[in-house]
């Protein structure tokens, strides 16, 4: 056994073995599919959401939905709700679980008003009761024809949303005759964390078996084809094992990486293999193997270069996962280069130790009409072709640029079909909005937040605010206020006397005691009026017997007070709160929407009021907007990077503008479709312009390179690189549409795109630069081709 034997058994057996240890450190991979792993955690949305949380409690609610054909009122439905609210009230992680089975109802009695449970056993009460109180139970925790029924959630602020999810489902999986649905972030969030590795595990088959179809019509030989394939499954693998190894976080974009080398990586094998059978001739396999590596070194590297580098350009993105998913594309794509140059040529060595025969030739009709229609268009029509792709790149790739809709809605990331969407949009349908932005309000210093003044300023606001059609409605303290006044209140047209002494009552002898309602002239008031007072904000002391608006901010304290449920998600105090908050619940996610509201919303208070806007969608519009800035960034920073690459490639300045060209031209055409398909800029789509640019500069530098050495005319050069440049688009192209397999929206998208830059980027290096070379040959005319 010879040396070179040794050494390819030595580089296999590690290979193996690292691979074997990488694919073992799987299981440590940590998936955080949520807003908050994409979001740096210095930006102000982060901030505000930290100071709402240690305010009023965890923004992050979960909303279990039931629904059946008929009225859910009834003795049967709501002793299960009751029964459901109390268990789930006591798993781990829950903070308050609010339903029609615990809530507390506010009805005249002969005390004035009387604090009593919604539901006491009486079914039939309790259509009562929500019928007087429409407003607040309808669209919130009932639909308004009562056939679904909602518990609401509000978690702790350290709670493990996959436990409690689980643990909701074990309660409600054995539900009979009911239909159920878990919404709200958390479930979405699970849900994408629940499907990543699946589908992940789903499309690494489905790509990998396109690759080798692609690489059996290439290679012809099965055995060539498996042998392809370890290089490519070294990388994936070697990037697997650096996420777990460094407790890197999967994301949807990071989990693209393995994908993406098995597809990029098939070309570097693809030149292997084609040189090996091309010059192996039966006898001398050691020297074959040194001369296709020496031959092939320098334009597998070139040309991971620009593909690596070009990856390497999103560490300038503001997000973290952009950065990651840069990085370990840069060392994948090093490592498939590396790979192919040094295990796979190990492989071929121990393998094919004995005569094998050469594969037998393909027909090539297909590619050699299509190069010849290319030289055709080129020199027949080059100045319109020309033309053509200029006004693309000029006009098209900036006013489709202009005209790309952007937008992180997460539900928006699953397929129409999936029964998420599907539950998603029936409850929609009819409650008041599985959506939520939350707003605090906190007035300057010396204005009481309980203030009539605050409260309709925030009542005008909130009106504003509902008339947007997205908004299904708007949960604050106002209704409880209003409840209250409508019960204590003085009838309309009533006079209370205004007395010196200072209202007081005692909350502990019963809602309205025997004392308080002799001492105090409201009091004695409301016995009168029987709950026949305004659904109002009070804000005429004189109409309450009260001297002055402090008074009247006192009497709404008590108001509230006397109610004994929490509102502890409404304001921070029971007595003295320096802020409110309030939620707008929203049947639909729309960035336009979201970004028209949050401009809105600060202008309907006082400039003194400090308005803090915070929530789910007020994450996913901060990361809209810092995804829009991820990729100018990122496609800048790609050019500009790929630009000085071939110009250290090609030691021209000018040819290196005019590689530029396809990748410019395969950006139009993926923002064309973008445009015209309605596929929004997202995490994943975003990524769309580093692996257009990255890829697509090949196809430029191979022809480029061509027409620089000058031994072949024009038809020569694209009958041979033109003939390579189809294969490796079609085969890059049919490995990326495996994605389109994908159960994301996104990612599917991104295969889509991908698949349209592929075929744009060859289209227009074979088209414009060989017109360009045929019409306008002075543009290639350097002083390395002079000398």
């Amino acid at each position: 056994m010879n040396k070179h034997i040794v050494r390819s058994w030595i580089i296999i057996a590690v290979s193996i073995l690292f691979t074997l240890l990488c694919i073992s450190s799987i299981g440590h991979l940590h998936i955080d599919s949520s807003t908050d792993a994409f979001i740096p955690q210095s930006h102000p949305v982060v901030a505000t959401n930290e100071r709402m949380e240690e305010r009023f409690g965890s923004l992050d609610s979960v909303v279990v939905s039931l629904y059946a054909p008929h009225s859910m009122v009834s003795e049967e439905y709501l002793e299960l709700l009751s029964e459901l609210t109390r268990r789930i009230e006591a798993l781990e992680g829950v903070k308050q679980a609010s339903s029609l089975a615990n809530l507390k109802h506010l009805e005249p009695s002969s005390d004035g008003v009387a604090v009593v449970s919604l539901y006491d056993g009486d079914a039939g009460q309790v259509e009562e009761r929500i019928a007087s109180w429409a407003s607040f139970y309808e669209g919130t925790f009932i639909s308004e024809d009562h056939h679904v029924l909602s518990i609401l959630i509000q978690t702790t602020r350290e709670y493990n949303a996959g436990l409690l999810l689980s643990n909701l489902k074990e309660l409600l999986t054995p539900l009979e005759g009911l239909e159920f649905s878990l919404l709200g972030l958390p479930a979405v969030t699970e849900e994408i964390e629940r499907s990543l590795l699946s589908d992940l595990a789903v499309l690494a088959p489905i790509v990998a078996l396109l690759i080798i179809l692609v690489l059996y019509l290439f290679l012809r030989r099965i055995s060539a084809v498996l042998l392809s394939l370890v290089p490519l499954v070294f990388s994936s693998s070697l990037t697997l094992g650096i996420m777990a190894w460094t407790g890197i976080t999967v994301t949807m974009a990071t989990m693209l990486v393995p994908i993406l080398l098995l597809i990029v990586g098939s070309a570097y094998t693809v030149h292997i293999f084609s040189h090996f059978y091309q010059e192996y001739d039966g006898k001398h396999i050691e020297e074959t193997l040194q001369n296709v590596v020496h031959t092939n070194t320098y334009p597998i590297i070139g040309a991971a270069a620009t593909t690596a580098f070009a990856f390497l350009a999103q560490l300038s993105s503001p997000l973290g996962p952009f950065r990651t998913f840069g990085l370990l594309s840069f060392i994948g794509v090093v490592a498939c280069a590396v790979s192919s140059l040094i295990l796979l040529p190990a492989l071929i060595r121990v393998v094919y130790q004995v005569k094998i025969p050469k594969p037998r030739e393909v027909s090539k009709s297909h590619s050699v009409f299509l190069v010849r229609f290319a030289l055709k268009v080129s020199n027949k029509w080059g100045k319109l072709t020309i033309t053509l792709f200029l006004l693309m790149i000029i006009v098209v790739l900036p006013l489709s640029y202009l005209s790309l809709q952007e937008g992180t809605n997460m539900i928006a990331f699953f397929r129409p079909s999936s029964n998420l969407v599907t539950m998603n949009n029936r409850y929609n349908q009819a409650m008041q909005g599985s959506f939520s932005l939350s707003v605090m309000i906190t007035p300057p210093e010396g204005t009481a937040t309980l203030s009539p003044e605050v409260l309709k300023t925030l009542e005008h606001a909130i009106q504003v605010i509902e008339e947007e059609p997205t908004v299904g409605g708007v949960q604050s303290i106002l209704p409880f206020i209003k409840r209250m006044n409508q019960l204590l209140g003085p009838a309309e047209g009533a006079i209370v006397e205004t007395v010196e002494d200072e209202p007081v009552f005692d909350f502990f002898s019963g809602p309205l005691s025997s004392e308080a309602s002799t001492t105090n002239p409201t009091a004695t008031k409301q016995l009168e009026s029987g709950g026949n007072g305004s659904y109002e904000i009070p804000s005429d002391p004189a109409k309450y017997g009260l001297s002055s608006e402090e008074e009247l901010s006192h009497l709404i304290a008590q108001y509230l007070l006397l109610y004994s449920s929490s509102l502890d998600s409404f304001i921070n105090d029971p007595l003295e709160p320096d802020s409110t908050l309030f939620t707008i619940l929203l049947k639909e996610s729309n960035t336009e929407t979201l970004r028209s509201m949050t401009s809105t919303l600060p202008t309907l208070f006082p400039s003194t009021w400090n308005v803090e806007i915070g929530g789910g969608e007020a994450v996913s519009l901060a990361l809209t907007d810092l995804v829009t800035k991820s990729q100018i960034i990122s496609l800048f920073s790609s050019l500009i990077a790929v630009w000085i690459l071939v110009l250290i490639t090609l030691r021209s300045a000018k040819l290196a503008t005019l590689a530029l060209l396809p990748c410019l031209f395969a950006l139009s055409s993926v923002f064309l479709a973008m445009a015209l398909f309605s596929i929004k800029l997202d995490i994943v789509t975003s990524l769309i312009a580093a692996l257009a640019i990255g890829i697509g500069v090949d196809y430029a530098i191979h022809l480029l390179s061509a027409f620089m050495r000058n031994k072949h005319s024009s038809e020569e050069i694209m009958m041979t690189t033109g003939k390579a440049i189809l294969a490796n688009a079609a085969s890059v192209a049919v490995g990326f549409s495996g994605l389109l397999f994908s159960r994301f929206l996104p990612i599917a998208n991104l295969g889509l795109l991908f698949c349209i830059a592929m075929i744009a980027a060859s289209a227009a290096a074979l088209l414009l630069l060989v017109a360009l070379q045929v019409h306008l040959p002075n543009l290639f005319n350097t002083s390395r081709r002079k000398s």
